[in-house]
C-alpha cells in the first residue's frame, strides 16, 4: 500500500527533505508487517528495558489523574463500564486521566524544536495505554509480554509519527500522532494481519483533532480530553479495519503532508524498522508539569541546595533566566490545575515548598495554598538571548535564590530525563507513587513495580505473568467504587 501525492507548499522552517512541491511517499505497509510480525524477543534489550519503565512511569500519571474530582466526573458522564471491543467513556476517561497531570513522558524529540511557538512533541503512550488497560480486562490471553510488546510498538510508530512531521503552527498534539500509535497497539493485541494493521493506521491518520496549543497554555483543561477521544478513534480505527472497511491512504498523505503538518519525512516514519528505535531517543519527565518547565525546576533544585535549602519564608527573590518560550510561562497558573502546569512561577514555588511536583501539587485541596501563592510573587523571569540560540539541543536555565543568609545559583543546559541523563529506576518508581499516592493499595502497586523494573533476559519475555492484568481489574474496580 505504497501512495506517492503532492503535499500543498510547506511553511518556512519545514525539513529540507520536504520542500514546497516535493513528492510524500508512505510505504504504510512497511509499518503493517512490522507491527504483525515483530515479537517481544525480537525487541533489543534496550528498548525493551526501556518500554517497561516507559509503561511504569505513564501507568503513574494515568492513576494519578484519576485522583482528580473533574476527571472521575468526566467517568461518570460518559460511564466507564469496559464492555464492548471500544468503549467510549471507558478510552476517553483514562486517556484525559494519562495526560491530566502533564507528566506523561516518552515525547519525540523534533529538528524544528527551536520554532516559535515550538513544535509540541507526540506523546503516543497515553493514547495506548487505555486499550491496553481494556485488553488486559476483556481478552485472556493478553499477559504481561504481550502487554508490553504491544506498548512498545504502538509507542514507536507514534513517535516516529511525531519525528517524521512539523505540527502546523500553533497545534497540539494530542490526538494527531496517537490515534495512529493506538491503533497499531490494538492490531498487535489483537493478533491482526499486517493488511489489517495497515487499514487501521490509515483509518486513525484520517481522523487527527488539530486543536490548538494555546488552549492548555491558557488553561484549558479539555486538551486532556484530547488524549481520550485519540485513544477512542485509535481502539475504533483497529475495529473498522477488522471488519474491512475501506481506508484512504491519499487522505492520510495530504493531511500530514500539508493540513496538520507541514511537512513529513517519509523516511524517519518508515525507515530502518527494527533497526533505529525513537522510543530509546525519547524521555522521561521528573516534575507532573509542561516539559518547557522543567529545566528551571533542574536548576532551582541546584541552586536551593546552594543557598543551603532554604524553607520557603527564607526566600526572598527567585531570578530565573532561560529561553524565550519557557520566560513566556509566567503567568500566576491560577485558572486551573493545567494552567497551574504551564507556570513557571507556580511550579517553581511548588517545588520550593513541597521539594517535589507530583499529582499532590494542584490537587483542589492544595492548589491555593497560601505559602505557594506568596511565594509566586517573589519569582521573576527573563529571556536569555543565547539560551534561546541553543534550541533545540539545548533548553538551558539558570536559576538565582536569595535569601538573607545569601544566594544560591543553579544552572543547567537540558533538563534531566533525556537519553544522555536518563532518570534512575528508584527516581521513576518515586515518581509512579508519589502520582498515585492512595488511589490504588500496595499490594496492586508493588508487583506491578517488580515485574516492570526487574531486570530480565530475552528469554525471560517467554514467561508471561498476569500482574498488569490484576492491576487493571483492580482499576476497574476502584471505578466501579468512584
Amino acid at each position: 500500500m505504497t501512495t506517492s501525492a503532492t503535499t500543498p507548499s510547506s511553511a518556512a522552517g519545514t525539513t529540507p527533505s520536504t520542500a514546497a512541491g516535493t513528492t510524500l511517499t508512505l510505504d504504510l505497509a512497511a509499518l503493517g508487517e512490522f507491527a504483525a510480525t515483530s515479537t517481544a524477543t525480537d525487541l533489543p534489550e534496550q528498548t525493551w528495558r526501556f518500554g517497561r519503565i516507559l509503561l511504569l512511569d505513564s501507568l503513574g500519571a494515568l492513576l494519578g489523574g484519576l485522583r482528580y474530582p473533574a476527571v472521575r466526573s468526566l467517568g461518570a458522564s460518559t460511564g466507564t463500564a469496559p464492555q464492548g471491543s471500544t468503549p467510549f467513556g471507558w478510552l476517553t476517561t483514562l486517556g484525559a486521566a494519562a495526560t491530566w497531570l502533564d507528566a506523561d513522558s516518552g515525547g519525540s524529540f523534533h529538528p524544528a524544536g527551536a520554532r516559535i511557538p515550538p513544535v509540541p512533541t507526540a506523546h503516543p503512550a497515553p493514547h495506548v495505554l487505555p486499550l491496553l488497560l481494556h485488553a488486559l480486562l476483556q481478552d485472556g490471553t493478553v499477559d504481561d509480554t504481550t502487554a508490553v510488546h504491544a506498548f512498545i510498538v504502538g509507542c514507536e510508530v507514534g513517535l516516529r509519527f511525531g519525528a517524521g512531521t512539523s505540527l502546523r503552527v500553533g497545534l497540539h498534539p494530542h490526538g494527531i500522532h496517537g490515534p495512529i500509535a493506538a491503533a497499531v497497539a490494538a492490531g498487535v493485541l489483537a493478533g491482526d494481519s499486517a493488511e489489517t494493521i495497515t487499514r487501521a493506521i490509515e483509518l486513525a491518520g484520517s481522523l487527527p483533532m488539530g486543536a490548538t496549543l494555546a488552549v492548555p497554555m491558557h488553561g484549558g483543561t479539555v486538551r486532556n480530553v484530547w488524549t481520550g477521544l485519540g485513544s477512542y478513534y485509535g481502539a475504533l480505527a483497529a475495529e473498522l479495519a477488522r471488519l474491512g472497511h475501506p481506508s484512504d491512504l491519499d487522505l492520510l498523505v495530504r493531511l500530514y503532508g500539508g493540513v496538520v503538518t507541514t511537512d513529513a519525512d517519509s523516511e524517519e516514519i518508515v525507515g530502518s524498522l527494527g533497526e533505529r528505535w525513537r522510543l530509546r531517543d525519547s524521555y522521561l519527565k521528573p516534575y507532573a508539569c509542561a516539559r518547557w518547565v522543567h529545566p528551571t525546576l533542574d536548576a532551582l533544585r541546584l541552586a536551593l541546595a546552594d543557598a543551603a535549602s532554604p524553607t520557603p519564608d527564607e526566600v526572598r527573590a527567585i531570578e530565573v533566566e532561560t529561553f524565550a518560550f519557557a520566560a513566556s510561562l509566567d503567568t500566576s497558573g491560577d485558572e486551573s490545575d493545567l494552567h497551574a502546569r504551564f507556570s513557571v512561577p507556580r511550579c517553581a514555588a511548588s517545588v520550593v515548598v513541597d521539594g517535589h511536583l507530583d499529582a499532590d501539587g494542584f490537587l483542589p485541596e492544595s492548589f491555593d495554598r497560601a505559602e505557594v501563592i506568596d511565594l509566586i510573587g517573589r519569582i521573576r523571569l527573563s529571556e536569555v538571548a543565547e539560551f534561546s540560540a541553543a534550541l533545540p539541543a539545548e533548553r538551558p536555565a539558570r536559576v538565582t535564590v536569595r535569601t538573607a543568609r545569601g544566594v544560591g545559583v543553579g544552572e543547567v543546559r537540558n533538563a534531566r530525563g533525556n537519553p544522555d541523563s536518563p532518570l534512575t529506576d528508584a527516581e521513576v518508581v518515586a515518581k509512579f507513587l508519589g502520582n498515585v499516592g492512595p488511589y490504588l493499595p500496595d499490594e496492586v502497586l508493588d508487583p506491578v513495580v517488580a515485574t516492570l523494573t526487574a531486570r530480565e533476559t530475552v528469554d525471560s519475555r517467554t514467561a508471561g505473568g498476569a500482574t498488569l492484568r490484576h492491576l487493571a481489574q483492580a482499576l476497574d474496580a476502584r471505578l466501579v467504587q468512584d
